[in-house]
């Protein structure tokens, strides 16, 4: 075995080098020292799945409520065995590092190999340089362009770890609106009644993901708890972390308004459902959504539905913004796909500038990354239009974002919904280059986006933005799979074609027809954008949630249960 081996590896180092990821230039950046030769990176080497579109084919089947397999989600094992890489990809990677005396080792499921080498192993392993990349103020190691044996290079799918940059945040908008939102107010307006008391005992879970540098804390959590969450019970107030922490640590580190708002009103509206903090602080954004999206997968029970506020408005990889390369951002992109087969639902937010279009000029227009992936469930952002209570219109203090992807076409499930909107003489189009008619449209729904009150270092601050629709929309979606939950049957899973049935039903959800989203934050205007209109919209998705009703209707869905395996 130790002669095969050998002789392997002996072929695999003979064997010319291809490229297998390219650097992204981004501007603003630029390249400084080399790194240290013994500093240790950690990396992983994500390999090829396979059968995606198999795959595609399953999530459509557990996941459409026409569907005699409503709710019968895969298990970790069924996805490995459809989508799995082989043994014999895995291993040719592994001998492949260990010529250069890199151990790796194999994930759970066998997609994809994790290594800590030094910098000097990484140079000569990937026939590459690794420097320091600036900005001035932030600074994180970044190699050139990659290279493997050709034998070996078709089974890498993408290498993370080397490439990418911090996600530039803006902060939330502060929330200008005439309310002050509570969790009250958002159970009395979208009118959350007939749901279960929650189980404190039950499996039901749910998470924020947070990134770079968005810590929580739980002492403002509990006085969120004291001050607006009057129904909720001892110990309903505190969530787990996930990962080596949570709380910020030292002089450097602050309590995150973000992290704060996912947390406290993905909790709030219904407490007493199991919460955690997936915590991930890593300077390169796509390699930490990579390192979430894997601990998902590898997890025996992960949380029902995900809350994330964090994306990017434009192409991804090609604006040259995150550097990013094209074969991460698919990587990532079937990590969601296996993700929503497993029954878990992944909420995003629409981003706060609008289409994300130019004041001056016209230029192509994008939503934001990772909500126009296939497999993402997208929320945008209203206001009432008047007072406290009443008919809702599009935020105006900011842009809620929403459009058609360049990259994702648009899925099978929402054809009707928005081809009807791209018909519509008032959607207010913008000029037929500018955007994708055949891309994957966003958002899917929309909720109250302004003066969240949000408890931070003790003070409360009015917070507005689509990342706080997107916990509260999430919030919500946990307490519909608590009433599944106790009736014996499934979670939701991937929201998208149930809501896009109960849409085109006329169920579930309050049209919301006034408004647009020609406008970025802070009320600059943009030259193009799209408007709110009867029926689904790319501003406001069906509109605002109508819990009563979407919670009958989820009741009475197929139960998900099985007797044998199908797939």
């Amino acid at each position: 075995m130790k002669w095969i081996t050998r002789c392997l590896t002996l072929a695999l180092a003979s064997a010319a080098d291809v490229k297998i990821q390219s650097a992204v230039e981004v501007e603003g950046w630029s390249r400084r020292a080399r790194s240290d030769s013994g500093s240790v990176v950690p990396v992983v080497l994500a390999l090829q799945n396979s059968n995606m579109q198999q795959l595609a084919d399953e999530v459509l089947a557990v996941s459409s409520p026409s569907s005699p397999r409503y709710g019968q989600h895969l298990s970790p094992s069924e996805i490995a065995a459809m989508t799995g890489p082989g043994k014999a990809a895995g291993e040719a990677v592994r001998s492949w590092l260990a010529a250069s005396g890199i151990e790796a080792s194999v994930s759970r499921w066998g997609d994809r190999l994790e290594i800590r080498a030094t910098v000097e192993q990484i140079e000569k392993v990937f026939s590459t340089k690794v420097h320091h990349l600036s900005n001035g103020v932030d600074s994180t190691l970044q190699a050139g362009d990659l290279h493997a044996p050709e034998d070996v290079a078709g089974s890498i799918a993408a290498v993370f770890g080397l490439h990418g940059l911090p996600l530039k945040r803006p902060s939330a908008p502060v929330g200008v609106g005439s309310a002050q939102v509570t969790p009250q107010l958002l159970l009395q307006t979208y009118n959350v009644t007939g749901a279960p008391e929650v189980s404190r005992g039950s499996k039901n879970k749910r998470a924020v993901a947070e990134f770079q540098g968005q810590f929580t804390k739980q002492a403002d959590l509990t006085s969120f708890f004291k001050q607006y969450v009057p129904s909720a019970k001892e110990g309903d107030d505190k969530y787990t972390c996930v990962g080596d922490r949570c709380e910020p640590q030292g002089v450097h580190e602050n309590i995150g308004v973000e992290a704060m708002l996912d947390i406290e009103y993905i909790m709030g509206p219904a407490p007493g459902i199991k919460s955690e903090v997936w915590f991930y602080d890593g300077m390169q954004f796509c390699t930490d959504l990579k390192n979430w999206t894997a601990m998902v997968l590898d997890h025996d029970d992960p949380p029902l539905v995900f809350s994330i506020s964090y994306g990017v408005q434009g192409n991804v990889s090609l604006d040259k913004r995150q550097g990013c390369s094209m074969d991460m951002i698919a990587s990532i992109e079937d990590d969601f796909t296996k993700i929503a087969a497993r029954g878990v639902s992944l909420i995003f937010s629409s981003g706060d500038d609008g289409s994300g279009g130019n004041t001056l000029f016209r230029s192509k227009l994008w939503p934001v990354w990772p909500g126009s992936a296939a497999y993402t469930t997208t929320v945008g952002a209203t206001q009432f239009i008047s007072g406290s209570s009443g008919p809702e219109e599009a935020v105006t203090s900011f842009g809620s974002g929403g459009g058609f992807d360049w990259r994702v076409p648009m899925q099978s499930w929402q054809k009707d919904a928005a081809n009807a909107y791209l018909a519509r003489k008032d959607a207010g189009l913008p000029s037929a280059a500018d955007y994708n008619r055949a891309g994957r449209a966003t958002p899917e729904v929309a909720a109250m986006g302004e003066a969240y009150q949000v408890v931070v270092n003790g003070k409360t601050l009015p917070v507005g933005g689509t990342s706080a629709a997107a916990p509260f929309f999430a919030s919500l979606v946990s307490l519909l799979n608590e009433a599944r939950l106790q009736q014996g049957k499934s979670p939701l899973g991937f929201l998208n074609p149930l809501i896009y049935e109960m849409g085109n039903a006329g169920r579930g959800f309050r049209d919301v027809t006034v408004g647009n989203n020609r406008k970025q934050r802070m009320r600059i205007p943009v030259r193009e954008g799209y408007s709110c209109t009867q029926g689904w919209d790319a501003v406001t998705g069906f509109g605002t949630p109508n819990f009563e009703d979407i919670l009958k209707y989820v009741q009475d869905l197929p139960s998900g249960r099985r007797s044998e395996i199908i797939i």
